[in-house]
Order: C-alpha cells, then structure tokens, then sequence
C-alpha cells in the first residue's frame, strides 16, 4: 500500500509552489520582488532595507537581487577592512594589533570571496556562490575568534562581524530561491 497519498502530494505541491512561482515569474518588480525574496531570509527587515537602498532593485529580476545583495556585502568587507587598518594604526597592544592584522588579512579573503561570488552568480553558479559566501563568513567569523584566544581581549569590530555576516546571509536566501 502507498503511504503517499493524494492530500500529501497536494500539501507537497502548495508548500512549494510559492519558491517556484518566485523563481519563475518575472512579472514581479520593485518591492513587490525584494518582499517576496526576502520572505525566507532570517533577516528579513533588514533585507528590505538593504535592498531596497540600491536603486536598481527598482527594476531589479531575482537574479539582480541576489546581485545587489553580493555588492552590498562586498562593499561592507571593504569598509570593515578599512575600519581595521586604522585601527592597526592606533593600537600599541601587540596582541591587539597581531589579532587586527589577522582580521585584515580575513576581510581581504571575505572580499575576494564575495567577488568570486559575483562571477559565479552570472554564470549561474548557485552552489558555488554559496560556497565562496560561506567563506567569507568564516572568514569574519575567524576574525572574531582570534581575540578569544586569550583572557581579557575582546574583539573591537564585533558589530560589524555581525553586519557583515548578515549580510551574507541575505545573499545565501536569495541564492537559495535558485534550487
């Protein structure tokens, strides 16, 4: 006997249906799109924002999204990366200032991450794109844990890991509307 019936195919079917028409139907624009993409996200106030920010997402198609939410990334890495080189400058803490150069160098590869992200998005790579944004979110997330490696040192960007990290999350719930 099949355990599968008529009821679980059609509860299958409209669980589903809404990612597929998301997926498939170009008609949707504007924050109409940006809504309906950034229904899945965990972020999901802060995805509107963030992509509504962007003046393409206006006539933006999913693919442009998922575009849009790479570049706000990367350029949050390259602030992030800025942020720390002047930090570097300031710091006489040699512990300090080792775990700063180490978060450099970690933002550096985030970037390039995200920009490996970004070829791989236009040539309809999905499941490297979420490879390479996994990456930099490691990447942030090494930055952090460099300072807890010894007492009483706290890492001074730990907000803008945590933006940065978000940030990337929106981008991995927007490539996941591609499966």
């Amino acid at each position: 006997m099949n355990t599968f019936s008529i009821p679980h195919f059609v509860l299958l079917v409209i669980t589903f249906m809404p990612l597929q028409i998301l997926c498939k139907d170009q008609s949707l624009k504007g924050i109409d799109l940006i809504t309906k993409t950034c229904e899945n996200s965990r972020f999901r106030t802060l995805c509107i924002a963030a992509l509504t920010s962007d003046s393409e997402s206006k006539s933006a198609n999913l693919q442009d999204l998922a575009k849009i939410s790479l570049k706000l990334a990367l350029s949050n890495a390259s602030e992030t990366n800025h942020y720390i080189s002047e930090l570097v400058g300031k710091t006489k803490d040699a512990y300090m200032q080792q775990c700063l150069q180490d978060c450099s160098k970690n933002y550096k590869q985030a970037a390039e991450q995200i920009k490996d992200s970004m070829k791989a998005l236009s040539s309809k790579g999905f499941e490297k794109v979420k490879t390479w944004v996994n990456g930099a979110m490691s990447n942030a997330e090494s930055c952090q844990d460099g300072f807890h490696k010894k007492k009483g040192y706290k890492c001074p960007i730990s907000p803008m890991n945590k933006f940065f990290s978000q940030l990337c999350s929106i981008s991995l719930s927007i490539t996941n509307l591609f499966d």
